[in-house]
């Protein structure tokens, strides 16, 4: 008897969920445990990007040392103090061997932050549920002999920070606008951020101008205390200020007339009621004057526009791809009047916004967050934009997001720099992006979808449900969006594992399409997969095979041959056929949709890699081993590097070329391979998920061909009490496993 391939392989249309368990906690004495990484890390470990330090950066020796000689510091101060480029001066200076740059504006920051981390660190796979992983680094902080830095960079909620504040001998620095006494606790010390003194406001003027003097006016410097004075010695302003003095060739007392001037007019422009805090006057002022100066510089007339884009997204940072793709670029040429911008267009003026401080450029490439722009000047700049513009704006801004977004996601922080910022518009007008776009924006489900693609389960579970709530109340309930995203919730069901939940919600919406859109439209073929995969999850292998068959149909009929959807819909038949043991009629179906896959969307595409994985399982029912192998090996290749080590497709390849050296006889390779991608299924995926204890019991299986009947049998008790407790005893998974169980006591015999 060998084990049967592994259940949750092939079907394009359902997604895998992470549900983490912690198989990382070592046992020490009775009571105590730590948290240890169970492979070697390399040092040091830095996760997160701190902001560029400015030009002429104040090292502010004596906030500095105050820093430096606590392990608990609360930065505290308005907006534009230099509080972050403090904190980012200390963690650039640092030695520490685990430094961690968290952007804590919200809950789901720190621990998307905190979860990168303990990913980095080898304390869980980057697929974990991220609260579980968040838990898991505070703990290991806590017990940690490495000295170690965590910076929370503009807490808004304390107790967010709270929750996820490490203790041990490491160091934690929060930089916050709160100056009540919520972040004061613990022995924490609150160091109040100010603006600059006059003489360090002077002498950063001084150091910022001192380089360009030839190219400036005789007695550029006079007046450069006044003008610190006027604006408030604040850090932001003063940065602003010096490049425009050196890009327009002006003297400090040029600049003061001008800023006198513009702020008059803006006083017009804006009531007293509409600044909150005391500096955003100058701010409002000084970023005006740098971006008149920034819309001389070529590209030309590109950087007011851009500048106004960039504002609306999120402060910590947005990835750079966002403002040169094919959509930004065209929103800069309408903007300007130009025939083309190009990318290298856009790019150069984003190098000039950085060039009068307006945002930090970070030109490394594969930073997530590589351009920022401070709260304060977005601030301003958006006060300025009408709120009729401003839904305009952030739509746009949303279209540009959209059309940047990865394919594949398989770099986390670059998916969570995008999801990040999906939420920052989507929250900035949430009626814009259902009224204006004529429906539901496409980043609310890119993110969506990316939660489930990460394996964030209950926050994409969470988002799920709101958007289907949002989308019945503003659209109603036969919007096609409406439809859409009932079935993007029921996927995420089925991919927690319930079943019992997303079945009845394929049910209800595969009937509302019929009713409303007919028996032809696209969208049947959604929730006809969707319902097909729920079928199947729960054991339904036969009404799922019906349900691939009618879809195909369907699929062939209205969208064609070679559409991806149709391509995806054959590839779930064949796959479903494979694993009801008909390798007959799966076999030609599967090689059919992997030389489609490859054809029209590619031999890197996931779809390909999926339909590549099905034929390959097909082969082995039907005994067809070595060219199983074959296929395998190309797949599981092409998954690690296209998809990630940890990717739960990856993890599904390993398994079945393991199970497939098995069926070549090779027992003692395959219980070497099958014992690590359990390991590994139960590190990503959590061990109650169905796919993890799939992959136990193809290690079980792989073990009694070994002639390890023994350790199965022990190995399989237990699993069999598992698969009943989580999927029930009638479960097709709990039946396997209390069959392997008979053939292994049976082999004890």
């Amino acid at each position: 008897m060998t084990t049967d391939e592994h259940n949750a392989q092939g079907d394009a249309s359902s997604y895998r969920v992470n549900v983490s368990g912690d198989a990382r906690v070592a046992a020490i004495g009775d009571n105590n445990t730590v948290v240890v990484p169970r492979r070697e890390v390399t040092w040091p470990v830095v996760v997160g990007s701190a902001p560029l330090l400015a030009s002429a950066y104040r090292h502010r020796p004596v906030l500095r040392a105050e820093v430096l000689a606590h392990n608990a510091v609360v930065l505290s101060g308005d907006g534009g103090t230099g509080k972050s480029q403090l904190a980012a001066g200390v963690f650039s200076s640092s030695v520490a061997d685990i430094r961690l740059w968290v952007a804590a504006g919200s809950r789901t920051s720190i621990v998307t932050g905190y979860a990168n981390a303990a990913a980095r660190l080898d304390l869980g796979g980057p697929g974990d549920d991220p609260e579980i992983l968040a838990q898991t680094l505070v703990e290991y902080l806590a017990a940690s002999t490495k000295p170690w830095l965590v910076v929370l960079d503009d807490v808004w909620h304390p107790p967010d920070a709270d929750e996820f504040w490490p203790s041990g001998g490491g160091t934690v620095v929060a930089t916050t606008r709160r100056r009540d006494a919520a972040l004061s606790g613990g022995g924490r010390r609150i160091v109040d951020v100010g603006v600059l003194s006059p003489d360090d406001a002077y002498a950063y003027l001084f150091d910022r101008l001192s380089p360009a003097l030839p190219g400036l006016p005789a007695g550029a410097l006079d007046k450069g205390r006044e003008l610190s004075a006027d604006l408030g010695q604040l850090p932001l302003g003063l940065a602003q200020a010096a490049a425009v003095i050196i890009d327009e060739a002006i003297t400090c007392a040029t600049y003061r007339s001008w800023f006198a001037d513009r702020t008059t007019s803006l006083d017009e422009l804006f009531p007293p009621t509409a600044i909150a805090d005391g500096y955003d006057r100058t701010i409002a002022t000084t970023w005006v004057l740098a971006v008149e100066t920034a819309n001389r510089l070529e590209p030309a007339g590109m950087a007011m526009p851009l500048a106004q884009l960039i504002s609306v997204f999120d402060p910590a940072g947005i990835p750079e791809s966002v403002f040169t793709n094919d959509r930004a670029c065209e929103l800069l040429a309408s903007a300007t009047g130009r025939r083309i911008v190009s990318p290298q267009d856009a790019r150069k003026a984003l190098r000039v916004l950085h060039r009068v401080s307006l945002v930090s450029h970070n030109p490394s490439e594969g930073d997530p967050r590589s351009v920022r722009m401070h709260g304060l000047t977005g601030r301003a700049i958006r006060e300025y934009v009408p709120k009729t513009l401003h839904q305009s704006l952030v739509v746009l801004a949303a279209d540009c997001l959209s059309d940047a977004w990865p394919e594949i996601e398989n770099d986390p922080p670059l998916a969570d720099s995008f999801r990040t910022n999906a939420t920052t518009l989507s929250d900035a007008e949430p009626g814009a992006m259902w009224h204006l776009s004529a429906g539901g924006h496409r980043i609310l489900q890119l993110r969506s979808h990316s939660l489930l693609d990460a394996g964030l389960i209950g926050a994409a579970i969470a988002d799920a449900e709101a958007l289907s709530a949002q989308a019945h109340s503003i659209l109603g309930p036969d919007h096609p969006d409406t439809l859409s995203v009932r079935g993007h919730l029921g996927r995420a069901y089925l991919a927690a594992g319930l079943h019992a939940r997303a079945l009845p919600l394929f049910e209800e919406y595969l009937a509302a399409v019929t009713q409303v859109f007919g028996p032809t439209h696209p969208q049947l073929l959604d929730a006809q997969n969707g319902l097909a995969s729920a079928k199947k999850a729960a054991g339904d292998q036969t009404g799922a095979i019906e349900l691939y068959q009618q879809s195909l149909t369907v699929a062939e009929q209205v969208l064609g041959p070679d559409h991806p959807d149709t391509i995806m819909t054959r590839h779930n038949l064949g796959s479903a056929l494979g694993q009801a043991g008909e390798p007959a009629r799966a076999i030609p179906i599967l090689e059919r949709a992997l030389a489609d896959a490859e054809r029209i969307l590619g031999s890197g595409n996931p779809a390909a890699l999926n339909a590549r994985n099905a034929l390959a399982n097909a082969y082995l029912v039907g005994g067809l081993v070595s060219r199983a192998i074959q296929l395998l090996e190309a797949n599981v290749a092409d998954s690690k590097r296209i998809l990630g080590l940890d990717h739960p497709d990856t993890l599904m390849a390993r398994d079945n070329l393991a199970s497939a050296h098995l069926r070549a006889g090779d027992a003692d390779r395959a219980v070497s391979l099958h014992e690590v991608a359990a390991a590994d299924y139960q590190r990503v995926l959590g061990p109650e998920h169905p796919d993890t204890l799939i992959s136990r019991i193809n290690l079980a299986g792989a073990q009694i061909e070994a002639g390890a009947s023994g350790v199965a049998v022990i190995n399989l008790e237990h699993l069999l009490a598992d698969c009943e407790r989580v999927l029930g005893s009638d479960h097709p998974v709990a039946i396997q496993a209390r069959d392997a169980l008979i053939w292994a006591r049976g082999n004890l015999q």
